[in-house]
């Protein structure tokens, strides 16, 4: 008898290895789900987010050609057309394309896109003209501390066309979606505005 109570009460004390095992996957299924459905409503949230951006800045893009008559442009194609809509959006380039020191009041409100209005000081940016924007590009991204163009949720550049691939008139503002690619074989997560 005295062996018998002995053996219970070590059974008793721990669990067995099956019982680990089988918690230790129980444990696994529900963080697999856990983490299936945060990527999931994560990724919705970024789509939602990618719309709201785009919306944003279709009404700067409204709000410029209502006032300078014609859409964000670089004639001289010296800037890509993510950087001539950044550009013109905070007021740097003008209405024929050329850089306007000091930069002309914003179109829209950049703060929603991370970037920090305050940090521009126009006395310090450089002595430059068009063809040297590189020195501009270079000095708003040390001043802003990020790549002077709007980035989507996933980190691309929203997409911008005027004039239109297409030769629709107007202009287009896309995002690449989570892939970062366009094309035939990757359009499908591509996001266009309402």
């Amino acid at each position: 008898m005295g062996k018998e109570n002995s053996l219970k009460t070590q059974k008793e004390k721990g669990y067995s290895l099956l019982e680990l095992l089988v918690i230790l996957g129980i444990i696994g299924i529900l963080l697999s789900l856990l983490f299936v459905g945060f990527s999931y409503v994560q990724e919705k949230q970024n789509t939602k987010q990618a719309l709201i951006e785009m919306a944003v800045l279709q009404t700067g893009i409204i709000a410029y050609e209502a006032e300078f008559g014609n859409y964000p442009n670089c004639p001289e194609k010296i800037c890509t057309p993510g950087e001539c809509l950044f550009l013109s959006m905070l007021g740097f380039h003008n209405a024929e394309g050329n850089l306007e020191l000091p930069p002309y009041p914003t179109t829209l409100p950049v703060e929603l896109f991370g970037f920090d209005q305050n940090k521009l000081d126009a006395a310090e940016i450089p002595e430059l003209s068009h063809n040297d924007g590189d020195s501009l590009k270079l000095w708003l991204s040390q001043t802003l501390e990020q790549d002077p163009s709007f980035l989507d949720p996933w980190g691309n550049e929203y997409q911008y066309e005027y004039p239109r691939q297409d030769d629709a008139g107007g202009y287009r503002i896309y995002s690449l979606g989570p892939d970062g690619k366009t094309g035939d074989q990757f359009s499908k997560d591509d996001l266009f505005p309402n």
